[in-house]
């Protein structure tokens, strides 16, 4: 029965995504046109890739419409809208402070008076534009305020993450807490905002998937010399091990929610189709370690040693695997 139900959620997705590649060919593709006109400027590449494949599809798709299916709603036009946005707003902010290099009270300055503030880059301006809308068309405005806040603190403490010397204590509190804050404030785009008991269930979301992300970006951190608790990792049998944990605990705190049990046995279900990926590639990470006895030295290591392709046949088949086992460890 339970596949059964799993097929139907995983419809449900396929759906969600379609939708929302539709919505980006009549919206977004539109809009990243207009705003480099409007602006002079251009998205670079790699960035566009990620606001178009991922920050603006995928997230939408599993992270916002996940949210609203939880509370038996569908994604109104405006929420779509909103999160979209917040789509690009996401990798512009991380250019901000990566490659326009401003400094902090530029930034809080747009993140909280965008209106007033002046910009000189393309950057600044598309940052600027959009952060002014979703000032003016969210519904609960301090709430977003707050989770736009914890963004920004977050992000400037990231910085500490190009210190060889920083601590796994400090590393853990970085990587848990963007993660978390990330999540939270697609939530708070929406109509409704998240609660206590609903940010608790979203901080483990949202650390999973930082570490997920951690592990897919794991050759460009070491190539930029980022650290991370990937790849300061001493030993990953007992990283898997911790991940699954936090997979336990997070499957938990989503089952304890005031929900319908079907719409919480979906959410979980979506929700760790991502985590099944990250495990994916941590058993790789155990294979090596295992097999060369000691922990890799990726600083040493080649590209495709850190690369972990899910479209070969044994890890698509590992993933679905895991898709289906995950949302009921408890």
């Amino acid at each position: 029965m339970r596949l059964f139900t799993y097929a139907g959620v995983a419809w449900s997705i396929y759906r969600e995504i379609k939708i929302q590649k539709q919505y980006n060919k009549l919206f977004l593709l539109p809009y990243l046109h207009q705003l480099e006109t409007k602006h002079n400027g251009n998205f670079k590449d790699e960035q566009k890739q990620k606001i178009c494949n991922y920050y603006g599809l995928f997230i939408t798709s599993f992270l916002c419409s996940s949210y609203k299916k939880l509370q038996g709603k569908k994604l109104s036009d405006a929420e779509r809208k909103r999160a979209t946005l917040f789509g690009i707003l996401t990798p512009v902010g991380d250019d901000l402070f990566d490659e326009d290099k401003l400094d902090i009270e530029s930034i809080r300055s747009i993140t909280f008076h965008p209106e007033s503030y002046t910009a000189a880059t393309f950057t600044a301006q598309v940052a600027k534009e959009i952060q002014t809308f979703l000032l003016q068309d969210v519904p609960h405005k301090s709430e977003y305020l707050q989770a736009a806040k914890n963004v920004l603190d977050i992000q400037i403490e990231t910085v500490k993450q190009t210190n060889q010397a920083i601590s796994q204590q400090e590393l853990e509190n970085i990587t848990y807490t963007k993660g978390a804050v990330s999540v939270i404030i697609y939530h708070q785009c929406l109509d409704e905002v998240a609660d206590e008991k609903m940010k608790e269930v979203l901080f483990l979301i949202g650390s999973l998937y930082q570490l997920g992300n951690d592990i897919f970006d794991l050759y460009k951190d070491v190539r930029d010399h980022i650290y991370t608790l990937v790849n300061t990792c001493d030993d990953y049998h007992a990283f898997r091990k911790d991940f699954q944990e936090r997979i336990r605990l997070q499957n938990q705190k989503i089952m304890s929610l005031p929900y319908p049990e079907k719409n919480k046995k979906a959410f979980c279900f979506v929700m760790n189709t991502i985590n099944a990926r990250s495990l994916v590639a941590l058993d790789k990470f155990v294979h090596m370690q295992k097999k060369n006895g000691k922990k890799p030295d990726w600083w040493q290591l080649q590209r495709s040693d850190m690369i972990v392709d899910m479209e070969k046949p044994r890890n698509f088949l590992k993933w679905l695997y895991y898709a289906y086992k995950l949302p009921v460890l408890k």
